[in-house]
């Protein structure tokens, strides 16, 4: 018998991107930092994408284009200021309590303008 008969198939999920354009409202500083913003304009990768919806707002804490690091807080856009982030998110299942269940992993990667 072979590995693969005893293995079930496996399908890989893909990073949903959906393109924001977004005006902070607020820099929050407790309980703990990031930015509040109104979207402005939305632009799904594809047409099974979930975005925001314009005119939502949502809070987030910025990271850097490649999504590997949250972004210095000196370099976060001040309120009012109009920014780009390439929301990306990953819906899976989640084992963290020992409990399966749905999640969905996001990211918020500013894109410098």
């Amino acid at each position: 018998m072979t590995f693969a008969a005893l293995c079930a198939p496996v399908h890989a999920a893909t990073w949903q991107i959906c393109d924001m354009q977004l005006q902070v409202t607020e820099v929050v500083k407790q309980p703990y930092p990031g930015l509040r913003a109104q979207v402005l304009k939305t632009r799904p990768a594809s047409p099974d994408v979930e975005c925001p919806e314009e005119g939502a707002v949502i809070s987030f804490i910025p990271e850097t284009a490649d999504y590997q690091a949250t972004l210095a807080r000196r370099k976060w856009p001040a309120k009012g200021q109009a920014i780009r982030i390439k929301y990306r998110y990953l819906d899976g299942i989640c084992k963290g309590d020992g409990n399966e269940h749905p999640c969905r992993i996001e990211h918020y990667p500013f894109v410098a303008q």
